[in-house]
């Protein structure tokens, strides 16, 4: 009786033990997800010219969307993110390097970097509009 009395107190030291450096695991644990969404109030203009366009799988849009580097009139490079890569294809917006861009939408930290969620960009006498007046995708 003694015997059992030992393993059920050794089990249950156990099985304490393993959720607690579960719970303190859980704990410590970073917070990876964050969302982002289009905020009127720190909508701006940038204007310059894009050095770089590119698709990559994107956290903002939750697919693989389409993105151009911009050089600003003070030389300062920012991330635009335009929408999903599907939807630019769709409706035939396409973007190069040199073209020169004002793009109107909400500033925004994207990895410690300023960054641009488009609401639209004017290339030339095109405009491609991304999002409705509220800021809500059209995709």
């Amino acid at each position: 009786m003694k015997g059992i009395r030992i393993a059920l107190v050794l089990f249950l030291v156990v099985i304490l033990a393993g959720v607690a450096g579960s719970l303190i695991a859980q704990e410590k644990a970073p917070q990876t997800h964050v969302t982002y969404i289009y905020n009127n109030t720190d909508q701006i203009t940038f204007e310059g010219v894009v050095q770089e366009v590119k698709d990559y799988k994107c956290p903002v849009s939750g697919t693989v969307g389409s993105h151009i580097v911009v050089k600003g009139n003070n030389n300062d490079l920012i991330e635009i993110h335009l929408g999903p890569a599907a939807f630019m294809k769709d409706y035939e917006m396409i973007l190069h390097n040199g073209d020169k861009v004002r793009v109107v939408g909400a500033k925004f930290d994207f990895e410690g970097k300023p960054a641009l969620m488009a609401k639209t960009v004017r290339v030339g006498q095109e405009t491609f509009t991304f999002r409705d007046e509220k800021g809500k995708p059209l995709w």
